[in-house]
């Protein structure tokens, strides 16, 4: 255990002190941001969870899967593609197979892909009116067009990773 009582007084701030120092408005656009985000997406997934017995995550790792160009993928692009550790993504991948939605395919000892299933491919199917309904109701339409494609320049910028260069 810490010794408190030798720690410095900058290291005894507090997270609360230190997120409470940044501007108001920046604490509320960060709490919007991932509120939303947390609200949409758990809409759809008790969409899909009442309907199809099937979680979001569970249909997000499918859809990255089939929209990859061979429609595979490697583990270690599908565990960033779906933002999981490759633990979670092992257990994630697991729960996928023994329903027969997916199938791993062994390149090597370390090197394994997985493609989805002709039974993967139907739950998608069943899966895709779900989530566009509820991506309507709760997204789409509550932004305008202006809207959407600044929240989309927004969110790209987001990603892009940080420069490299000296």
């Amino acid at each position: 255990m810490r010794n408190t009582a030798v720690m410095s007084a900058s290291t005894r701030r507090s997270a609360k002190s230190i997120w409470l120092e940044q501007p108001e408005a920046d604490r509320d656009s960060w709490n919007a941001f991932r509120k939303a985000a947390t609200a949409v997406i758990a809409q759809v997934d008790t969409s899909l969870q009442h309907h199809l017995k099937v979680g979001y995550t569970d249909i997000d790792a499918l859809l990255q899967i089939s929209s990859s160009d061979a429609q595979c993928l490697r583990m270690a692009p599908l565990a960033r593609a779906v933002s999981r550790s490759p633990s979670a993504l092992t257990r994630l991948v697991d729960r996928l197979e023994e329903r027969s939605l997916v199938e791993r395919k062994r390149n090597s000892p370390t090197d394994v892909s997985v493609e989805v299933t002709p039974a993967g491919f139907e739950l998608l199917a069943e899966a895709a009116p779900l989530i566009v309904a509820e991506v309507e109701e709760r997204f789409w339409s509550r932004l305008t067009a202006d809207e959407r494609d600044a929240l989309t320049s927004i969110c790209r910028k987001l990603m892009e990773p940080e420069s490299s260069a000296c």
